[in-house]
């Protein structure tokens, strides 16, 4: 099958336009937090993340970001769970301005994993934080962002 140029440019703009229709549907754009994106304490968004549900530490729940960070404005952070009908996972950085860094809610069908960049402004607790129906389950380590890589 051989195509032209305007055939190829007609499908193109078509396409465009059923995309652009697609994403000013209300089905695909997506709530957006705001209040749970705001700066506060770390406490109040703690108490805003389990919803009153006990959170249990657990070694189900994995984080990996390095214990040292030369830069604090690019720290990968990967997290997988091996629990079973997860809701949500958030991470949580204790000494952040803005303490909740990423939620993400997953569907039954979903494996658990987020992977991605955080800026933390100084050494701190990071926190991953995955919700059940009935319990939260979280785990901790500490990273230390240090100024030009010399340690301090």
């Amino acid at each position: 099958m051989k195509i032209n140029r305007r055939k190829f440019l007609k499908t193109t703009v078509a396409f465009s336009a059923a995309g652009i229709a697609l994403l000013e549907s209300s089905v695909v754009q997506a709530e957006w937090p705001a209040a749970d994106f705001a700066p506060g304490s770390f406490d109040v968004t703690m108490k805003q993340l389990h919803k009153g549900k006990p959170i249990v530490e657990s070694d189900k729940v994995e984080i990996n970001i390095p214990e040292i960070a030369e830069n604090g404005t690019l720290v990968p952070v990967t997290v997988t769970s091996s629990l079973k009908d997860i809701l949500n996972i958030a991470i949580v950085v204790e000494q952040n301005p803005v303490p909740l860094a990423i939620q993400a809610a997953f569907m039954p069908e979903l494996e658990p994993f987020i992977s991605a960049r955080l800026k933390l402004a100084s050494t701190s607790f990071v926190y991953a934080i995955a919700e059940t129906e009935k319990t939260c389950y979280s785990v901790k380590k500490k990273v230390k962002v240090t100024i030009g890589g010399c340690g301090g």
